[in-house]
């Protein structure tokens, strides 16, 4: 387990700031609340989405929860069809994304093979879905919360 100060250095060094003791304090208790350990992979992973929040309406713990759920998927250890992947993205973004949103989601996540990104034939990992499923997530969570930013006007 690491230390108070060197979890907190290490996070400065992946996020390229420094951040101030309430800052570090709000945040390590986001990851606790979302049920994240205090390791180098998972500092290493929030600052990356700190600095991608920026372009996002959705807060820290919306991005670490759907980054969780993903990882949760991607543990089962299933191997997947395409066309069942497909499927199951456009139920759980409830909104129902075109086909392209969905097609751009596996180019930044999935490795090529025969020239496609993602083919409805191809079987797929759990492990490389994970950025697939966080970019479903995010999809949904931000389109829930335009929905919910529209109602209150």
């Amino acid at each position: 387990m690491l230390s108070n100060l060197d979890a907190k250095k290490y996070f400065e060094l992946h996020y390229g700031n420094q951040i101030s003791d309430s800052n570090w304090y709000r945040l390590k208790r986001v990851l606790r609340d979302c049920g994240m350990e205090l390791t180098l992979e998972n500092l290493q992973t929030v600052a990356g989405f700190k600095q991608e929040k920026q372009y996002s309406q959705l807060s820290l713990k919306q991005l670490i929860d759907c980054h969780v759920q993903a990882q949760e998927l991607a543990s089962k250890k299933l191997v997947l069809k395409g066309d069942v992947i497909f499927r199951e993205l456009q139920k759980r973004t409830k909104n129902k994304p075109h086909k392209t949103t969905i097609l751009r989601w596996f180019q930044g996540s999935v490795t090529q093979k025969n020239g496609k990104f993602f083919d409805k034939d191809r079987n797929y990992k759990g492990e490389e879905l994970v950025k697939v499923f966080v970019s479903a997530l995010v999809y949904e969570a931000k389109y829930s919360t335009i929905k919910l930013t529209k109602g209150k006007k």
